[in-house]
């Protein structure tokens, strides 16, 4: 009887330790239990399934993390739209400097297109195959460096290979730092996300003529050796504008390689620290009690190469053909090919406009309202914008008063700064409302809305008769083409897998360089040629892109 009352003993001991065990696993953050605090309350579920991406990552939360990584990117954004945006604001200062004839204006608007028509693609590879964040680094500190060149040009060619060589370096950054940003966020919060980052660009072009208004009319100069070498203030506009590029480069110090690239590489191991130290700064918890313990990678990508080993050149061209080639399989290439023309012919669009803006607005605000003949009736664009500024003249110089030809640099109407901030400020609001309703309306409906609308403004422009109305059309106008972009890079995101994601979007990038080259070559023949070509030939871009939305699929709830 004593024997049994012992084992009974024994076995309630057992029985205590088996049932307290969960409750002090909760608190001591035991592997074999997930612990998640939630209020003030612990919750105990088994963790015997292993996690893919998105439930990885929707399990770090959302908080000072997510917001952290925006500010390091948000620089970043400031530095694409500096260097393709910064020759519109420099063209009318630095003509006389670098003795400029309208065709290497010209060439110098183009010169970073064309450089980053040529790397753009070949960024989107490295950038699948070695990694995010390490050409990110790369491009922002070249970019830098380049920049600071370029402020210390002191001829035309300088110029031209300096900003070519910006293009090379800044071309893929963009397009990476899209999907890295995109890599760091859930389902939930990914569209949002990128539309701020979008917003950001267009705090970049609020600030930028601002900046130009504030340093380039001054008459700051520094002259050595004779004359020369000079620094004046559009060059110190050059050198301050290098600054996004070098704090994007220390931003990114502080932050890992994306997840999600880590996992498609087999780097469970080092994308877990990277979701615990998330979890850990966003909960305010341990990272001990980040509640996944194991990660898979997704089956249905295309695997990611492993970039260790000395290759010849032929191996890489063919393994670059092997990661292209799943782009143009059934199931992606349409997708593909319609995004990319959609981005050819937004980008095409919203930045010809753009780089012909300061010139257009300084050509209406230099149109003589007052000395016009009433009779004629309503003012016309194409009559505002026929006026030209003259900048040579003609002085009597010396005894025999000889005429000489002198460079003079007229001057820039202060509003030609004040309605691209008007413009740029409308853009921020614009984009601030399209990262609400994105995920209320849908991505189809948002891109349908602005390329109808933009298509509308493109035709109003050509019977608008007042410098105010017009300003309104082209706020509106820039404001949908931006949003537009956006939505379309977001597409591109959604619609690939990890391991085609980057180059995708970068040959799409590529392609859509061609764009704005095309546009800006275009537009003054068309001008000339008839005032209204330029704006139709945009209108019947943007109608056509409203058609071939109609037939692009819907993105998934997950990222592929």
């Amino acid at each position: 009887m004593g024997k049994t009352e012992t084992v009974d003993s024994e076995m309630t001991k057992e029985e205590q330790q088996r049932l307290t065990k969960p409750v002090r696993e909760v608190f001591a953050g035991s592997v074999s239990s997930k612990s998640v605090l939630i209020g003030s309350c612990f919750v105990n579920e088994k963790l015997d399934e292993q996690s893919d991406f998105e439930a990885a990552i929707e399990a770090t939360g959302y908080g000072p993390y997510n917001y952290l990584l925006l500010l390091a990117i948000f620089p970043g954004t400031w530095a694409h739209i500096f260097d393709t945006t910064i020759m519109s604001y420099l063209l009318p200062s630095i003509k006389c400097d670098l003795e400029l004839t309208l065709n290497q204006k010209g060439m110098l608007n183009a010169a970073i297109f064309i450089g980053m028509l040529c790397t753009t693609f070949l960024w989107g590879y490295l950038a699948d195959v070695r990694g995010r964040r390490s050409f990110l680094l790369i491009g922002y500190f070249a970019d830098t460096i380049l920049n600071i060149l370029s402020s210390m040009s002191q001829n035309f060619y300088t110029m031209l290979c300096l900003k070519f060589l910006c293009g090379l370096m800044i071309s893929g950054t963009r397009a990476i730092k899209m999907t890295y940003l995109a890599e760091f966020h859930s389902t939930k919060y990914r569209a949002a996300t990128l539309y701020w980052s979008s917003l950001f660009c267009t705090l970049g072009n609020v600030f930028l003529p601002v900046l130009a208004w504030a340093i380039i009319p001054q008459t700051w100069s520094v002259s050595l050796f004779n004359g020369a070498f000079v620094y004046n203030s559009w060059r110190i506009f050059v050198l301050v504008c290098s600054m996004p590029s070098f704090l994007a480069f220390v931003g990114l110090l502080y932050f890992p390689e994306s997840p999600k690239f880590l996992m498609a590489q087999g780097k469970n191991e080092q994308a877990l620290k990277i979701f615990q130290r998330m979890y850990a700064l966003n909960t305010g918890n341990p990272p001990g009690m980040y509640p996944i313990k194991f990660l898979i990678r997704d089956t249905s990508e295309t695997p990611v190469e492993s970039s260790d080993g000395y290759r010849t050149v032929w191996e890489k061209i063919r393994q670059v053909s092997t990661r292209v080639k799943p782009l143009f399989s059934k199931r992606y290439c349409a997708p593909f090919f319609m995004i990319t023309v959609l981005e050819f012919g937004s980008i095409l669009s919203l930045i010809t406009i753009r780089l012909w803006m300061p010139q257009l607005f300084a050509m209406i605000e230099t149109y003589d309202f007052d000395g016009r003949d009433p009779s004629l009736g309503s003012v016309t664009v194409c009559e505002m914008i026929s006026v030209r500024s003259v900048t040579n003249v003609t002085v009597a110089t010396g005894p025999n008063y000889t005429a000489v030809e002198t460079c003079v640099v007229p001057p820039i109407p202060i509003k030609v700064y004040t309605n691209s901030v008007i413009i740029s400020i409308c853009t921020v609001l614009g984009i601030m409302l399209a990262g609400t309703l994105v995920n209320l309306v849908g991505k189809k409906k948002l891109l349908l809305t602005t390329y109808a609308v933009a298509a509308a403004c493109t035709i109003a422009l050509n019977w608008a008769s007042d410098s105010k109305l017009i300003l309104g059309i082209i706020a509106v106008y820039i404001t949908l083409m931006d949003i537009s972009v956006t939505t379309i890079i977001i597409y591109m995101v959604c619609l690939m897998p990890t391991s085609l994601r980057t180059i995708s979007v970068t040959l799409s990038s590529t392609i859509s360089c061609l764009g704005p080259i095309i546009g800006n070559v275009l537009f003054p023949i068309l001008l000339t040629k008839s005032c209204v070509g330029p704006f139709f030939f945009i209108a019947i871009i943007l109608m056509s892109g409203f058609v071939l939305t109609l037939f692009v699929p819907t993105p998934p709830p997950k990222l592929l």
